[in-house]
């Protein structure tokens, strides 16, 4: 089962990454919901490992109500995962599973987007790509320009 859910996420890194594909590195899968974070890191051995991670980081209205508890929180989830053998870059999807009223906006993309990029250099876990997704659907970066 993790084997195909590894290669849909590989299926969907964009183009421009073609040779770190070949390689076949690691792929984050993160569900960040109130005050709640779960990250499950993919392999491509179809293995797979998953943490938790509880903080006070959101609200009832915001996602990220303080940005530098939620990168705290993302560095502690990712510390939880073992370091890539070689360095390897991974990818990361953010899946934003609360509810909002009208889903994302750019500000809340874009800071999702910076927090995981500060708590991945942090915990020392490289990824060369993150998408971010809301209730399981890409959003596209276009939209956010």
């Amino acid at each position: 089962m993790s084997l195909s859910i590894y290669q849909r996420y590989l299926d969907n890194i964009p183009k421009q990454y073609k040779f770190l594909k070949l390689l076949r590195p690691p792929i984050y899968v993160i569900e960040l919901s109130n005050k709640q974070l779960i990250g499950v890191c993919y392999y491509k051995d179809g293995s797979s490992k998953r943490h938790q991670v509880n903080a006070d980081f959101s609200n009832r209205r915001m996602v990220i109500a303080d940005f530098s508890q939620a990168v705290q929180a993302m560095t502690d989830l990712l510390l939880k995962f073992p370091k890539h053998a070689f360095a390897l870059n991974g990818f990361a999807v953010v899946n934003v599973t609360e509810e909002l009223i009208d889903g994302l906006t750019s500000i809340e993309v874009k800071v999702i987007t910076e927090a995981f990029f500060v708590g991945s250099a942090k915990a020392k876990r490289k990824t060369v790509h993150t998408a971010v997704s809301y209730q399981g659907k890409i959003v596209p970066l276009e939209k956010f320009g």
